[in-house]
């Protein structure tokens, strides 16, 4: 199933500077508009690992299967999300509460993880921080959202409840680490639907998959050159498309025996 750009603004489905959250209904797909860039991408510094989060970045990194990090300078967030889309929604997924592959995290600034290791260790304090969040409201939770923020709910504390993360979010992420020249990426995306999915990235596999009904995550049938870590993580270089299609199908898999 390929998705372009064309047809989801001919649908309505917001483009440039902003995403939707979706909800499935007996009309079908129901937009829900952001007027907040901040949930296309997150922008990762040390300091933001040490704050205490309001809510609706909580909730930006539940239900979604994995984190992208993005330690370049990498401008093909709507480009990413769009190719992501046709290979994560089929028919039948209920798309709601922001359900999505995965949460982009922009790390390209001086004070920003890069390394794997840096990154695993951010990574393991943002799911931290967001189970915390999970169990702990706090007063501002419960105030009025901005006008235009989002028309279906009074305050983010509305829903709480449906907002998790996901097991495969803890096992695994990917990195975006490959600095080509934006014109000659341009010029691939541009030229070439699945141009993103030969990118090559970086699949790490972290110790936290104890909450896998499948068991740890296991890399042996991937075929690549294994890159740094140490004796509990396990990074590997192969691309994109490789890299998503492991982490749906040990989604799937995870699954397949839920209600």
């Amino acid at each position: 199933m390929t998705v372009t750009a064309e047809e989801l603004e001919a649908e309505g489905w917001p483009i440039e500077g902003q995403t939707a959250h979706w909800e499935n209904d007996n009309r079908g797909l129901q937009q829900h508009k952001f007027t907040s860039a901040s949930h296309l991408c997150f922008h990762l510094i040390q300091k933001t690992l040490r704050e205490w989060w309001p809510l609706r970045h909580v909730h930006d990194f539940c239900l979604k299967l994995c984190a992208i990090y993005a330690i370049v300078d990498f401008r093909f967030g709507r480009d990413l999300a769009l190719w992501l889309w046709s290979k994560w929604y089929q028919p039948g997924i209920p798309c709601r509460f922001g359900n999505f592959f995965a949460k982009l995290v922009v790390c390209h600034y001086p004070d920003s993880p890069r390394t794997v290791l840096d990154l695993l260790e951010a990574h393991r304090r943002i799911c931290a921080q967001v189970i915390l969040r999970q169990l702990t409201l706090t007063p501002n939770d419960y105030q009025p959202l901005p006008e235009r923020i989002d028309d279906r709910i009074d305050s983010l504390h509305e829903n709480h409840e449906n907002y998790r993360l996901e097991d495969t979010f803890h096992a695994v992420f990917i990195v975006i680490d490959e600095n080509l020249p934006y014109e000659e990426l341009l010029h691939r995306v541009r030229n070439d639907t699945d141009a993103l999915g030969h990118m090559s990235v970086l699949l790490v596999r972290t110790s936290e998959s104890h909450d896998l009904k499948t068991g740890p995550v296991d890399f042996s049938s991937i075929e690549s050159v294994s890159e740094e870590g140490d004796g509990n993580v396990d990074v590997r270089r192969i691309a994109l498309g490789d890299a998503v299609d492991f982490i749906l199908a040990l989604h799937r898999q995870n699954t397949a025996n839920d209600g």
